[in-house]
């Protein structure tokens, strides 16, 4: 049996959080097993037991770091991995949903074919130095005890974002790191239906399925700070994620 813990950071995020805790659980066969770490970025507790209840999978923490923005995300997965079970980790943010069982067969795949880090995007932001994204990352317990997981500057400039020195320590080591095809790395890239107008970042395997998505700008959509026209905003999100889960 494949044994597997997952982090989720959340921050006043119930329906995203739900959401995606739901969907890890829907999707995982019972070859694995399987452990989720939501950990809240908050004292807030009014949808803890809502959360706990998904499955006896799941695990609740409270942040005790009054950190905020990336840093607190960091601060999160960080704390996730130390108290996770399992040598294997998925790092993800709240705002994601698996889609399919193939999920899971994909990401240990491309693990068991030597790749150390797994990821469902490649961040090509011209300021950093192109790594696989914290939105949805398998990786290795022991690499993750190597690195710090913070956000990195020089001057003003971002050059790492929270996660990204995962992929540096793989580059710097010579270790084999992977990302999915995804229509955010490619805009062109055709996915099957019910996703091709659904304009989120969908990640497929390698068959073409799509196995996984990311919302973006979840916690500010929540928080309703989010403005900008002609993007898939929360109701619709928790809409087709609960459709695709029946």
């Amino acid at each position: 049996m494949q044994c597997l813990s997952i982090v989720i950071p959340s921050f006043h995020s119930k329906s995203l959080t739900e959401i995606a805790v739901k969907s890890f659980v829907h999707f995982c066969p019972k070859s694995i097993s399987l452990e989720i770490i939501v950990i809240e970025n908050s004292d807030d507790e009014s949808y803890k037991n809502e959360i706990l209840n998904i499955s006896d999978s799941v695990v609740w923490i409270n942040n005790d770091k009054k950190i905020f923005g990336s840093e607190a995300n960091a601060s999160a997965l960080e704390l996730g991995a130390e108290i996770a079970k399992n040598d294997m980790v998925f790092f993800a943010h709240c705002d994601i949903c698996v889609t399919s069982s193939k999920f899971y067969s994909e990401i240990f795949r491309k693990y068991e074919e030597g790749n150390r880090a797994v990821g469902m995007l490649y961040d090509n932001h011209p300021d950093r130095i192109n790594a696989l994204h914290i939105l949805g990352l398998l990786t290795e317990k022991s690499i993750v005890k190597s690195v710090d997981l913070y956000p990195k500057y020089k001057g003003k400039i971002q050059i790492l974002d929270v996660g990204d020195s995962i992929t540096s320590y793989c580059r710097d080591n010579n270790i084999p790191y992977f990302s999915f095809e995804n229509t955010y790395n490619d805009s062109k890239l055709k996915v099957e239906k019910p996703y091709e107008d659904f304009s989120v970042v969908r990640t497929i395997s390698q068959d073409g399925e799509v196995i996984y998505m990311h919302l973006g700008r979840g916690i500010a959509k929540n928080e309703n700070r989010y403005r900008k026209k002609n993007r898939v905003m929360i109701d619709d999100w928790v809409h087709f994620c609960n459709i695709l889960m029946g």
